[in-house]
């Protein structure tokens, strides 16, 4: 029988460095409209960042860091096959409800990302209540040097912060070495980025005044991603 042993929490803000695209699909474009739309809370209509795109990202990143991408099927690492690579993203990451599950439980729980209260009043002062821009994009002719299909896509601005929060569970002493490889996919979104059209410079994301917290041992220090060794 295993016994959670510790919690840890990992929050702080995550800075965009550049516009982000997070998109919520639309069924109905209408002329003069935005193409793809951010996606929203439904409640407040603010825009947000989903858990699960943090959570896809860096699973995505560091699955590829550790050799675990499988080049015929391109779908998630999911079988465990006794090594270390495999325990690590399976531990953190978890496995999915097909797979037979001889590591337990997901370690990482990400939430979702909303605005800080500072942002969200920038946002609605500088750009209006939607608090998105509408980035223009054309397609190039080779030929003609002219620019062609002009596609709206809804971003939100540089600049522009949320709240960030994650949680770990220990339960042995192994996990607490998977810790560090949960900084490391940290660091990997910093490096490349986060949503839509990340090769077209979507998405660079910064963590600033991360902390760790213990919840049980109640320790808490500062997270320095600059520190993280790749």
């Amino acid at each position: 029988m295993e016994r959670l042993k510790e919690i840890v929490t990992i929050e702080g803000t995550v800075k965009l460095v550049t516009g982000l695209h997070i998109g919520a699909g639309n069924d109905e474009i209408k002329i003069g409209g935005i193409d793809n739309p951010v996606v929203r809370n439904p409640i407040t209509n603010e825009p947000y960042i989903p858990g699960s795109s943090i959570k896809g990202k860096m699973r995505f990143l560091l699955e590829w860091y550790l050799g675990k991408v499988d080049m015929q099927g391109g779908k998630p690492f999911s079988n465990f096959d006794g090594s270390k690579e495999a325990e690590v993203i399976l531990k953190i990451f978890g496995v999915s409800g097909s797979e037979e599950n001889r590591i337990g439980p997901a370690r990482a729980s990400f939430y979702d990302l909303f605005l800080t209260k500072e942002s969200r009043k920038l946002l609605e002062e500088r750009v209006g209540a939607l608090m998105t821009e509408d980035k223009a994009e054309v397609m190039v002719n080779r030929i003609k040097g002219t620019g062609e299909n002009p596609r709206h896509t809804e971003r939100i601005p540089a600049g522009a912060e949320f709240k960030f929060k994650l949680i770990y569970k220990i339960f042995d002493e192994e996990d607490e070495k998977l810790f560090e490889y949960l900084l490391k996919g940290l660091k990997l979104l910093e490096i490349d980025g986060i949503g839509g059209s990340v090769s077209r410079g979507y998405g660079k994301i910064k963590f600033e005044k991360l902390k760790k917290k213990t919840l049980i041992g109640k320790g808490e220090e500062d997270i320095d991603l600059e520190k993280v060794e790749l």
